[in-house]
């Protein structure tokens, strides 16, 4: 089938948010993050080390306001690509993760310690809980719900940005950490290296929704793509 990979959209940026506190409901239900776009690939985490527990929750920044896709598509599957895979799962679920939207960012295009807040998170628009494997390249994290890939196709129709959050399984579940790294999931962060993460996008163009915005039009169709998106902070496009 028909595909395009586009590289590096302009300040795309994928950065976690750490919290930390001897209490876990504390730390879990905590408005803020105590460090905010930490510029590393630990982007998981739900874990107790001594009397203190941490949580690290996954800020993913798309721009596409300049992505050069044609307007009036209709997404019908999505998908993170993960590279440089580091897993642990000393508890049960450690080793999942799930992706959803904020629907309610600080500063929307914008990351902030705020973000941290589950009150921000949309709670019909996330994945299903997804297992990684330790060391794995190219794995694969289906964006699996119809509502969250809705929010996806608006905001590349929209040329707008999007918000997504990845959380650890055992955050989502509310599973209190029983030792170090007991459930943590680390990947490559947007254009780390030449490996970087992906956002795959396979799609329709609709021509009844062309120059529409998202949303709009008829069923008809015309033709079928596939996109990978390179998450990345450079600007431009290759």
């Amino acid at each position: 089938m028909p595909r395009k990979t586009i590289t590096a959209p302009g300040s795309t940026v994928g950065v976690n948010i750490l919290k930390s506190g001897t209490n876990y409901t504390t730390v879990r239900d905590g408005t803020a993050g105590t460090n905010a776009g930490n510029a590393d690939n630990k982007f998981t985490l739900n874990a107790k080390a001594g009397s203190n527990f941490f949580l690290r929750r996954g800020v993913l920044l798309y721009d596409f306001s300049g992505i050069p896709i044609t307007q009036g598509i209709r997404i019908i599957k999505a998908q993170l690509v993960l590279n440089d895979v580091i897993e642990s799962a000393g508890q049960t679920n450690g080793d999942k993760i799930r992706v959803g939207w904020i629907f309610n960012p600080n500063t929307f295009g914008a990351v902030h310690a705020n973000d941290f807040n589950r009150a921000r998170y949309s709670g019909i628009h996330w994945t299903s809980d997804q297992q990684v494997d330790n060391g794995a390249d190219g794995e694969i994290i289906e964006l699996d719900n119809h509502q969250l890939r809705k929010k996806l196709q608006e905001a590349i129709n929209g040329k707008t940005w999007l918000h997504l959050v990845v959380r650890n399984t055992n955050d989502a579940a509310n599973t209190t950490p029983a030792a170090a790294n007991s459930a943590k999931v680390w990947f490559d962060r947007p254009n780390a290296d030449n490996n970087p993460l992906q956002l795959r996008v396979f799609y329709r163009v609709i021509n009844s929704m062309k120059n529409l915005g998202a949303g709009t039009g008829r069923a008809s169709t015309s033709g079928f793509g596939g996109t990978s998106i390179f998450s990345g902070t450079s600007s431009g496009f290759d």
